[in-house]
């Protein structure tokens, strides 16, 4: 587990904590991190999470080298700019998926064991006033929980599409048996991210990899979230997933405190 505190511009102060495991599998194929980013107008903090797609070569490799590209490019981009609207957040984070894309798109020319891997990635910067963009491909997740559990993001996925088609219930979606089949990836040339912007507000901020669904349901989360502190919430959150989840679970948080 890892806990960071973030000095924010109000005075108040963002705790985070990342936890990431293998479960029953046997190796981890989700990568995480959490990152403090310089630039000329504030401190911004960079989460992400992503999850390597099974069934496919090296997704490790494809998780890890897509969050390494993502903050190579945030960080080189962002110490340049000198506003931090919700506009310019959001071309800084474009820019950085389309790298985090490009890298692993390119690297099985320099290791062909690895043609074919891909990975989700869900990300979220947050400027010191709690002010944030989050993007995402895949399936893995951002969740803002507070009095209610509210989905930020939208899963690119066959199961969500049927959902969103009214073929099946939302309430079906997490047993369905094309769950793990996701339409877009980092790794695959001109899958692109949608983008969404928000205030943390009171409410937590959760990142995760759908192992954590597998394990949870989200009122479950909710409950969790609920009466548990950072840091030490996410890893009471592996903890009670591993029990039934399946997959590698993965899971970043952030509160102001």
């Amino acid at each position: 587990m890892r806990m960071e505190t973030r000095g924010m511009g109000s005075g108040s102060t963002i705790v985070t904590c990342s936890r990431t495991e293998r479960g029953i599998r046997e190796r981890n194929e989700d990568a995480c991190g959490i990152f403090s980013i310089p630039s000329p107008a504030g401190t911004l903090v960079l989460l992400a999470v992503a999850d390597g797609l099974g069934g496919h070569p090296a997704g490790e490799v494809a998780s890890a080298l897509a969050v390494r590209a993502l903050v190579q490019s945030v960080s080189l981009l962002a110490g340049s700019r000198d506003t931090q609207d919700g506009m310019h957040l959001r071309e800084v984070l474009a820019t950085g998926f389309s790298h985090a894309n490009d890298m692993v798109c390119r690297y099985p020319g320099e290791d062909p064991a690895c043609l074919g891997m891909g990975t989700t990635l869900v990300a979220v910067l947050l400027t010191e006033g709690g002010e944030g963009v989050c993007g995402n491909v895949g399936d893995s997740r951002a969740y803002l929980v507070g009095r209610a559990i509210r989905r930020i993001t939208r899963d690119h996925s066959e199961v969500q599409d049927l959902v969103d088609r009214g073929v099946i219930p939302a309430e079906l979606a997490q047993k369905h048996p094309l769950r793990n089949i996701v339409t877009r990836i980092i790794g695959r040339v001109g899958d692109t991210p949608d983008f969404y912007s928000f205030s943390l507000d009171d409410d937590c901020l959760l990142l995760c990899t759908d192992g954590l669904l597998d394990g949870l349901s989200e009122a479950e989360v909710h409950h969790l979230v609920s009466t548990t502190d950072l840091p030490d919430l996410c890893e009471v959150l592996v903890a009670e997933a591993r029990v039934r989840s399946r997959d590698n679970i993965t899971v970043v948080a952030a509160r102001r405190a």
